[in-house]
């Protein structure tokens, strides 16, 4: 008898371990980001121009949906359990042709290319995207180099490198990710008034 509930015993104990085992690791929630500010409208000032806004480049840092983290100098982390909810390019482009609208300066504003007829090309490159954890609090940064170029001629309008700093309110992928869409609205602006101040030509 005893023998047998040794036996019992073990075979309890087994069964347990190997449920412990065999059970999946649970895993923490990702929590998702994403960019949705834009410049108010302002008073139109209707010019005859019509723009294409090109999809914004950027390398492969910012070409994914992962959350880049500065924690020291020289050194590029990403956040484990947070993401964007698409790609920074892919986020801002619809940004851009919005502000743009806000402005309710142009004739057209053209996401794509296509026969379409348009006097100004706005070509994007993303060449910062961070939260920045070199000072506190952390603060996320901005960088967008744009170019501005003539449809008919072929050319360089202009070009400028557009940087901005925002502090985070809390120093998390949360606090970063509400300081990147102040960051973004900031840039948005100035990239519009940038067009407009070419619109004569």
């Amino acid at each position: 008898m005893k023998k047998i509930r040794l036996l019992l015993c073990l075979n309890t104990i087994l069964l347990l371990n190997a449920c412990s085992i065999f059970q999946p690791v649970k895993q923490e929630d990702l929590h998702y980001y994403t960019i949705a500010t834009v410049p108010p409208a302002c008073r139109p000032q209707r010019i005859q121009r019509t723009i294409l806004v090109t999809q914004p480049r950027a390398n492969a840092i910012y070409s994914n949906a992962r959350m880049v983290y500065i924690p020291d100098c020289y050194q590029i982390q990403y956040f484990t359990q947070n993401r964007w909810a698409d790609t920074p390019p892919n986020m801002l482009h619809p940004l851009l042709i919005k502000s743009l609208q806000n402005t309710g300066c142009f004739q057209a504003i053209i996401n794509t290319p296509t026969t379409t007829y348009y006097d100004w090309i706005l070509n994007t490159q993303l060449l910062s995207f961070q939260q920045e954890f070199l000072t506190q609090p952390s603060q996320f940064r901005l960088a967008v180099h744009v170019q501005l170029i003539n449809a008919h001629t072929h050319r360089i309008i202009a070009t400028k490198d557009f940087v901005t700093t925002q502090k985070a309110p809390i120093d998390n992928p949360h606090g970063g990710a509400i300081a990147a869409n102040l960051a973004t609205k900031k840039i948005l602006g100035d990239i519009a008034y940038f067009c407009l101040q070419h619109r004569a030509e």
